[in-house]
């Protein structure tokens, strides 16, 4: 290493590599650091060690840091049981078997989230004084996803077939907006040529940052590729984390119609809203332009009746393809009866938004990264990226490279304490039934006889059986 006189020297007459030079030089100073104090760590260690541990003699290794490639030698340890560990790579938090640093490991996962991973790969080599390879970065992706996915399964085993309640920061909203959709991606090697990744966003309402301009308000995502069922399981388990969804005052769920989406209205016991993007765009495909504002008033209305006579009657005066065409938006408007009318008809929230945030949403997380470049994906290798960047969004990335996380605290159904709420007698008759019996909107909320004893529970509102299951209107 240069002393600063001879650092000086080189960098007298230098015009722009000054800064290079000192960088690799301050990088050099901190590597012979990070050996010496590792190492000496290492030997506290020793000291320290448990009873029963046995050392083994020292073992080389690199490390993979932000100034560089260090080459540390740490003791390897022999329990009686015959296993073997190094105190060492466990103190620096170092997984199994890999070189790369925890920082390396963040820095590495949150740029491929945004970016193709031989872009990360060129981007790191350029700011970094040894990079990594792309293929190492795809293998950090599994090594940080994986336990995630596996530890989100093991909660919703718990939730949804034990009755466990995972614990949660209890925050109430007197209402919750929903929405969800999916956008498609090309695959490869697999038997199907294209998948879906579902998305979902949650929020309490609006924040205005500028003239006519909103964001979301505490926006919580989701996102994956799996059923429909397994997405609403998941989305519920993260949203009964942050909200104790007995006492949020109404859920609204906003989707494009999709059976799977709408589903969330019934799972979480709110109203269905159909969007007023694929509202507006079935309209225009299917009537003319004068004919379009007037069905649509009528469909925000919830007078599905008034929408359909009017389709009708263009339906009987028209001729060529247009019938068709009608009669298919007819049986969309019909499949979607139940949320064409205007939510804020429904709960009565003056100075409320009209949903419609979900489409710049899969458009920033998951259409920016995993489309529009000409890629494709494995099956699994795609499920990997959605669920990496819903980590990234969640803010719970350092977390998951860092510190594994200890089982969720959780409690028996039996144990919890339900609050009730305090209603006054209304004309809703079931109000009251709502709220002394949790399990309508619970865990079980979207099984067969928990929809029936909801549907009991609803007093004078209109009960309808659809393919879906059962879904409550007001009359």
């Amino acid at each position: 290493m240069d002393s600063i006189d001879e650092s000086v020297a080189k960098l007298k007459g230098e015009v722009g590599g000054w800064e290079g030079i000192i960088y690799d030089w301050a990088c050099e100073i901190a590597r012979k650091m990070t050996k010496a104090i590792l190492e000496k760590i290492d030997k506290v260690l020793m000291k320290e060690r448990p009873e029963g541990l046995k050392e083994e003699g020292l073992r080389e290794h690199w490390v993979t840091t932000i100034f560089g490639d260090v080459k540390i030698r740490r003791r390897l340890y022999r329990d009686k049981e015959g296993n073997s560990c190094f105190l060492l790579d466990k103190a620096m938090g170092l997984r199994k078997r890999s070189r790369i640093s925890p920082r390396i490991e963040e820095i590495a996962t949150f740029l491929c989230s945004y970016l193709p991973f031989e872009k990360c790969e060129r981007l790191l080599r350029a700011i970094l004084p040894d990079g990594i390879s792309h293929t190492t970065i795809h293998r950090l992706v599994s090594r940080v996803v994986d336990p995630y996915v596996e530890e989100e399964e093991k909660e919703i085993a718990e939730v949804y077939e034990d009755g466990v309640i995972p614990e949660s920061e209890g925050r109430v909203v007197p209402y919750l907006m929903l929405e969800a959709d999916g956008t498609s991606i090309a695959l490869q090697r697999e038997d199907k040529r294209r998948a879906e990744v579902k998305v979902g966003v949650a929020y309490e309402g609006w924040k205005m940052i500028g003239a006519d301009r909103y964001k979301l308000k505490e926006k919580t995502s989701y996102t994956g590729i799996m059923n429909g069922e397994k997405f609403w399981e998941g989305f519920s388990l993260a949203l009964a984390k942050k909200y104790d969804l007995a006492e949020v005052g109404q859920v609204i769920v906003g989707s494009d119609g999709a059976e799977w989406a709408k589903e969330g209205a019934n799972h979480l016991g709110g109203i269905h809203q159909l969007d007023r993007f694929h509202l507006l765009r079935a309209l225009r495909r299917g009537v003319r332009d004068e004919l379009v504002n007037m069905v649509y008033q009528a469909c925000i209305k919830g007078n599905v009746a008034e929408a359909d006579g009017l389709l009708r009657q263009a339906q009987e005066e028209a001729s060529g393809e247009e019938p068709r065409r009608i009669a298919k938006l007819r049986g969309y408007l019909l499949n979607n009866a139940n949320g064409l009318r205007d939510y804020r008809l429904e709960t009565g929230y003056d100075g409320m938004r009209g949903l419609g945030g979900i489409e710049s949403n899969v458009d920033k997380l998951i259409a920016n990264r995993m489309k529009k470049r000409g890629m494709s994906w494995t099956e699994r290798g795609a499920h990997r990226m959605a669920r990496l960047i819903n980590l990234r969004e969640m803010g719970e990335l350092h977390q998951w490279i860092n510190h594994r996380p200890e089982k969720q605290k959780s409690i028996s159904i039996t144990e919890k304490k339900f609050k009730t709420k305090k209603c006054k007698m209304t004309k809703d008759s079931g109000q009251w039934l709502e709220a002394d019996l949790p399990a309508i909107f619970g865990p079980h909320a979207n099984h067969p006889w928990v929809r029936a004893l909801r549907a009991i529970s609803l007093g004078n509102r209109i009960v309808s059986v659809h393919s879906t299951g059962i879904q409550p209107t007001k009359s």
